[in-house]
């Protein structure tokens, strides 16, 4: 896996590949041990749809497409078309039953649940005025930056000011200015990394101190080498990998990450999601007796509250976003992270949940 995806997929293969160890060491699915496929699809959307047909001409029975819903829905929508199940991680609220098709199933709360999870926290926070940077290079980044604003308002409270930005620019300095004119007492990033890293430093850089909240892009701790020493910086994440996570078999997940591969993960929710995956279709297929997409499908429409690794999942028959999965918040500090939060639940997304 290579190119500027495989930042976030090497860390769900490498979860996928956990987890089939752990479920092959444990007798297998139905008696048969599993078998991870893999295939390269460079990032690079030409050769998205041509990658998912490989791995399915070499025997895979279910797809795990990249963790985004502008690379993974191709994906998505080629095994769909075969009748295959995909599972994945996208935060576009497109990668799900409506968006992709009916064998699509999302592990990610999608953009519209997390953009509304940092408003609410911000507004219980006591922040009154937050100034929101929308990066547009993603559908992910800019519906989180559109469902804050919507949740905001819908709680009653004021904008102090909207800028967009491309994932990519050299110069914030646009973005810098609007902040200094916008009387803001909170600066939300709804970016990701590279980008969004370069955008923060730029931002700290012309001596704006004010807290931040961004998006779980910026899970984890790969990024924070572009912005040494950040303060005052949240973010909400499905799990910490800093030792401090309120469920002891994630933290233990993370040491045995640590242990076999000779490195720390990076971030939390991608090999969380890349285990979890495996999970789900694992306990589908018992429960179903048969790989049988159409049967397993129907179990996995069944989930309520299923008690994953990353944390409780539900579907249902039309719905395979699980939008109100609780959150926690992470503080950096002098460029240590840390929880400060627990069980952040989301009341409701504005319009309702994307599905």
């Amino acid at each position: 896996m290579t190119g500027f995806m495989s930042v976030f997929d090497v860390p769900v293969e490498q979860g996928m590949a956990m987890a089939v160890k752990d479920i092959n060491a444990a007798g297998g699915v139905l008696g048969r041990q599993l078998e991870l496929i893999t295939t390269n699809n460079e990032s690079d959307p030409t050769k998205i749809q041509s990658a998912a047909q490989e791995a399915i001409e070499k025997g895979a029975q279910f797809v795990v497409p990249a963790c985004d819903y502008d690379i993974g829905g191709p994906a998505a929508r080629t095994a769909n078309d075969q009748g295959i199940i995909a599972i994945g991680c996208a935060g576009g609220p497109l990668f799900g039953y409506e968006g992709t098709g009916p064998m699509t199933y999302n592990l990610h709360q999608a953009s519209p649940g997390e953009g509304a999870t940092m408003a609410q926290w911000a507004f219980a926070a006591g922040y009154r005025k937050p100034f929101v940077i929308n990066d547009r290079g993603l559908e992910y980044s800019q519906v989180a930056g559109e469902y804050f604003t919507k949740k905001w308002q819908a709680m009653g409270g004021q904008i102090a000011g909207e800028t967009t930005y491309q994932n990519g620019d050299q110069s914030a300095a646009s973005q810098i200015a609007d902040i200094q004119r916008s009387g803001a007492d909170l600066v939300v990033i709804a970016s990701y990394p590279p980008g969004g890293a370069t955008l923060i430093r730029q931002i700290r850089a012309a001596g704006i101190g004010l807290p931040m909240v961004g998006t779980q892009a910026f899970d984890g701790t790969y990024w924070l080498d572009a912005v040494p020493d950040l303060s005052d910086f949240f973010v909400p994440v499905t799990a910490s990998l800093h030792g401090d996570d309120p469920v002891a078999a994630r933290n233990e997940f993370f040491r045995r990450i640590e242990q076999e591969t000779g490195s720390p993960a990076a971030s939390a929710f991608y090999p969380l999601t890349g285990y979890s995956s495996v999970q789900a279709l694992a306990r589908a297929i018992e429960r179903a007796g048969t790989t049988d997409s159409a049967a397993v499908s129907a179990e996995l429409d069944r989930f309520t509250d299923e008690d994953l690794l990353m944390g409780p999942t539900t579907y249902t028959a039309t719905c395979h976003i699980p939008s109100l999965r609780p959150q926690l918040i992470v503080e950096y500090t002098a460029g240590k992270p840390a929880v400060v939060q627990r069980d952040l639940a989301l009341t409701e997304v504005p319009g309702g949940a994307p599905c």
